[in-house]
């Protein structure tokens, strides 16, 4: 039996054919995390030996984590932040153990790293100069990082979508308010391409639609906010923020002492 980990942090990701998993353990003897590492490739044992925790099994990627919630709890109980970044999200031990560190200093509940470089669906997330972290209603489930509870508490939700499409909509009401941020200063690349990737070539190979699975859960837990979500989309959107020493922009300084706010906007 596995001693016990002296780390409180997990990263789980499944991994296949082009995985950058290696990146976030550039610094193997710096980092803050674990590894387990969910194989649903042909290539025997792939991963094995950078992982801490590892299993080969077919599936997509919240169903392969929703087994590892129901199955492996003794792991997960180990840990008390979990993140659950795509194959295809780069970034080096610093990052990773930056983006745990501001999760335990913020005391934040759910949160993603922003994406510093690649493409991306919601422009709200691309990683912004200056800024530590960004209070947000939405949490994209590309690279979600979440509290040990938060992702016990979001589990029955990964059943409802093999796509992923449409879970990130329901986890904000699993979230109590202003512990949920995108992280700017632990960005990350995002190396895949948007829609093109494995995961979507296989899931038309099974006759599952993304699309149908999103409109589904909208149709089944009431909709949700489509100006909002347009806003997100297209970056049109202030967000209460944490600003780096000294980066606070001046504009900012002067509507808070106009307008008698505690919080810069970015």
């Amino acid at each position: 039996m596995a001693l016990p980990s002296q780390r409180r942090n997990l990263v789980i990701s499944p991994i296949g054919p082009g995985s950058v998993h290696a990146s976030w353990l550039s610094q193997p003897e710096e980092r803050s995390f674990d590894l387990f590492l969910l194989h649903y490739g042909d290539q025997p044992d792939y991963g094995r030996a950078e992982a801490d925790h590892y299993l080969s099994r077919k599936g997509f990627k919240w169903e392969l984590i929703d087994h590892v919630v129901a199955e492996h709890r003794a792991v997960l109980d180990q840990y008390d932040y979990i993140w659950c970044p795509d194959g295809d999200i780069c970034a080096d031990t610093a990052t990773v153990n930056r983006l745990f560190a501001l999760m335990r200093q913020y005391d934040l509940q759910l949160a993603q790293p922003a994406i510093a470089a690649g493409e991306i669906s919601y422009q709200v997330l691309r990683a912004k100069p200056g800024v530590v972290l960004r209070y947000t209603p939405f949490v994209e489930v590309m690279c979600p990082v979440f509290t040990r509870q938060t992702l016990l508490d979001v589990q029955p939700t990964f059943a409802e979508s093999r796509s992923g499409w449409g879970l990130d909509l329901l986890w904000p009401r699993y979230v109590e308010p202003r512990r949920m941020a995108v992280l700017d200063a632990a960005g990350v690349e995002h190396t895949g391409r948007l829609f093109r990737g494995e995961n979507y070539r296989n899931l038309d190979k099974l006759g599952v639609s993304p699309g149908e699975e999103l409109a589904r859960i909208i149709a089944k837990h009431g909709g949700f906010n489509r100006r909002l979500h347009r806003r997100l989309v297209r970056g049109r959107i202030k967000l209460p923020a944490v600003w780096e020493p000294g980066h606070r922009p001046a504009w900012g300084e002067r509507l808070l002492r106009a307008f008698g706010w505690r919080q810069a906007y970015a």
